[in-house]
């Protein structure tokens, strides 16, 4: 049966989708709201699949796209003490064991619908219209399995505040936002599955099942490393809770249990082998590899333009540089959540929940911008956290989200999908009204006029990039520009997120009721 819309009809908004919502709220269709959104995210997907990939076309080593299909590859034919250590210059396997799993799981379907996409080494560079529409299928089953639920959960739990519409709204834009959508489903990689539980760890933090939380977030990092970008504030929240509770203690026993038992669990086929569990360490943290990789918006890629790190200081000392660096833009964050949740009591749980939020936000983007051997790919961690404050910080995530997607372009560029880029980011400005304009809440002026700025600038290099050729001396002047740009941007949603975690206990934005 429909639910009846609220007597208090909100004003009709200024944004697209807010005021898609309101619509169905008048006309009493709640119930269909949800479905819809599941069925459009659902599509764009799919459309976004029947583009290219990374590396399509080009031999020998393709790209992600090809390194996926080749872990399905080996894990499927291959005993599990050579998954790590398989002819390591094509596509070594350089995740971690939940990843592999997930290979192998998805390689015995293969096998079962068609041996022929996960033949041992013949199956190389297949690129066959079949096997494309297999692998778009396993990234978008995984993601609708693991992140979307938690999504759904997460935003319609009793701990968020919000009117219906204002749920509905925080759900779709958080499906639809264009850079995972285009990394996962373009580019390819099963990135959501990482976020996935790490929403659920979120997730399992509002009811206080400490446990789940404690096992989802372990699953996190071991399907893919860049989870630890999130490990220092949830250490300091869960050892917060073991400091504040009565029989701390034996949460902090259970929660040890925890994560030892799943990561124990995951390293099990190779528990007995000191040997196999250094090779395993060696292929996740790649240290040789360098500060960085390609053209990616962090510190130290950005310093490089005039100060050439690498050829100043060995790996070593880089190593100590940016860990040393990585530290001192999260402890802060960490130890301000740490007492919050010290001091919590049951009418604060809402707020050390926000600031938890805050937090991981601040410890993932300090890691992406100072951390040692950082992708451009994983702009996408700190991002997912932020998302979960789209309905508090509405202008703030709208703006990190554009910024997140212009420091992707060179990527998407070489991948050859600049057409399912500028519908993304034409999508996204449209239904959420970017650069901000005044939904339920005004936006401020000067973050109106900044955000045009900085806009201007993204539309200028694009531009430029387009139509006027770089000159033959600096042929990258256009990817070097966008991570300049990108990692001060970067760095001033660092100092702002950090400002508002800092700040919000003393003033508490006015929460909107529950009326659904």
């Amino acid at each position: 049966m429909p639910r009846k819309a609220s007597r208090t009809a909100s004003r009709p908004s200024v944004v697209p989708v807010r005021r898609w919502f309101q619509f169905l709220e008048s006309q009493s269709a709640q119930d269909i709201a949800l479905p819809i959104t599941v069925l459009f995210a659902l599509l764009v997907r799919w459309c976004i699949g029947l583009h290219g990939y990374s590396g399509q076309g080009t031999p020998p080593l393709y790209g992600d796209y090809e390194a996926q299909r080749h872990w399905m590859e080996i894990t499927t034919h291959l005993p599990v003490s050579q998954w790590y250590s398989y002819d390591l210059q094509y596509w070594g396997l350089d995740y971690p064991p939940l990843t592999a799993f997930q290979s192998w799981l998805c390689g015995a379907v293969a096998t079962y619908i068609d041996p022929s996409w996960i033949a041992l080494y013949k199956s190389r560079g297949l690129e066959s219209h079949t096997s494309k529409q297999f692998m778009r299928a396993t990234a978008i089953a995984l993601e609708f399995i693991i992140y979307v639920p938690a999504i759904i959960l997460f935003f319609r739990s009793k701990h968020t505040k919000m009117t219906w519409v204002a749920r509905q709204v925080s759900i779709f834009s958080v499906l639809l936002q264009p850079c995972l959508i285009l990394i996962d489903h373009g580019h390819f990689q099963y990135n959501s599955v990482m976020l996935g539980f790490l929403v659920w760890t979120v997730y399992f933090a509002a009811q206080e099942s400490y446990i789940l939380m404690a096992v989802s977030f372990c699953c996190s990092f071991m399907f893919k490393q860049m989870g630890l970008y999130y490990a220092p504030a949830v250490f300091a929240f869960l050892l917060a809770q073991c400091f504040r509770r009565k029989h701390g203690t034996v949460l902090f026993v259970k929660l040890g249990v925890a994560v030892v038992a799943t990561v124990g669990v995951m390293l099990g086929p190779w528990i007995t082998s000191v040997d196999q569990l250094q090779q395993i360490l060696v292929r996740v943290f790649p240290v040789a590899r360098g500060l960085y990789e390609d053209k990616v918006a962090n510190v130290w890629c950005a310093v490089n333009v005039a100060v050439k790190l690498r050829s100043l200081f060995d790996a070593q000392s880089l190593v100590r540089l940016s860990t040393c660096a990585t530290a001192l833009a999260f402890i802060p964050s960490c130890i301000h959540l740490f007492y919050t949740i010290r001091r919590q009591t049951r009418t604060m749980q809402s707020t050390a929940l926000r600031v938890f939020k805050y937090c991981l936000v601040n410890t993932s983007l300090a890691f992406f911008l100072f951390s040692f051997q950082v992708h451009e790919k994983s702009i996408l961690v700190p991002l997912a956290p932020a998302l979960l404050l789209i309905d508090e910080e509405e202008w703030a995530v709208n703006w990190f989200v554009q910024v997140a997607l212009f420091s992707l372009y060179p990527l998407l560029y070489v991948d050859g999908l600049q057409i399912p880029y500028w519908v993304m980011a034409v999508l996204w400005a449209f239904l959420r009204s970017c650069p901000a304009c005044p939904a339920h809440t005004p936006t401020p002026k000067c973050v109106m006029v900044l955000q045009w700025m900085t806009m201007l600038v993204m539309l200028a290099l694009h531009i430029a990039h387009a139509f006027v050729p770089p000159p033959s001396s600096l042929p990258d002047i256009y990817v070097v520009l966008n991570v300049v740009y990108c990692c001060a941007m970067f760095v001033a949603f660092l100092a702002y997120f950090n400002y508002r975690q800092f700040t919000c206990l003393q003033v508490q934005p006015t929460l909107k009721q529950k009326k659904d």
